[in-house]
């Protein structure tokens, strides 16, 4: 589920819970921990902007 926290302004996906922490993960590989209460449903601009990260990621990993 995508999601975006609001303490680092960032979309993210939810990879795990820990108790009342949640672990997410961006396409980039930078993952991190949050409070649920953090966390809201991401819109889907924002979906969409995640899945354009996650693109160019693969194709600047190609390229190298």
């Amino acid at each position: 589920m995508v999601v975006f926290d609001r303490q680092c302004d960032l979309a993210a996906e939810i990879v795990g819970f820990a108790g009342p922490m949640v672990r997410v993960v961006r396409p980039t590989g930078l993952h991190w921990q949050t409070h649920r209460v953090s966390l809201r449903p991401a819109t889907p601009y924002e979906e969409r902007q995640l899945a354009a990260l996650a693109a160019l990621h693969r194709t600047r990993l190609k390229g190298r």
